[in-house]
């Protein structure tokens, strides 16, 4: 393995205000480490605001407009948690057009915390054997979803992760996906 193993790869992080701050910042971290372009897809303009420790945290800047996104521009996505950036994105017909688009196309994605929210917010949560924020366990396996209790699963190109504390484990499936994904894609061509 490689010390870049993503080298030249594209990974969108979509995020709205209120997106949790760890949960963004750690994942783009592994993901330059990588040798990613991690890039923060949103769309709030210029700037987008995180959560961090029961207020408002940093700003960050915003690489890509969410309207502007397909899937076929990158190699993956991760999509933080934070209940007001999934809410506002759960209302956003681009966010969910987005991570529609990356899961009909079974390519990597990783949703983190009360993400998965936004799952059902796209209709594709049924069937899907998936973890979260333990607090949506209720409302996922109302919606459909076969819940896990452990804290990260991976089912396909799919990896969900209940919460800060798995965040590295989650990171490490979600990095071999990447790389697997592309060698998977170039066979097939």
């Amino acid at each position: 393995m490689t010390d870049k193993p993503l080298a030249g790869k594209k990974v969108a992080m979509m995020v709205a205000n209120g997106f949790d701050e760890i949960e963004f910042t750690k994942p783009q971290k592994r993901l330059i480490e990588a040798g990613t372009e991690a890039r923060a897809v949103s769309s709030a303009n210029g700037l987008v605001n995180g959560w961090y420790d029961g207020g408002w945290g940093h700003f960050f800047p915003v690489d890509a407009d969410l309207a502007d996104t397909l899937a076929v521009d990158y190699d993956g996505l991760v999509v933080p948690g934070g209940i007001r950036s999934i809410d506002k994105m759960a209302d956003e017909p681009h966010a969910r057009r987005v991570l529609k688009a990356f899961l009909r196309a079974d390519m990597p994605v990783l949703i983190l915390g009360v993400g998965a929210k936004l799952m059902i917010a796209t209709e594709d949560v049924a069937g899907r054997s998936i973890t979260a924020d333990p607090d949506l366990r209720e409302t996922l396996i109302t919606a459909g979803a076969d819940w896990s209790d452990d804290n990260v699963v991976a089912t396909g190109n799919l990896v969900t992760c209940a919460g800060h504390d798995s965040i590295d484990q989650a990171m490490t499936t979600f990095i071999e996906l990447v790389e697997r994904y592309e060698s998977e894609v170039n066979q097939a061509a």
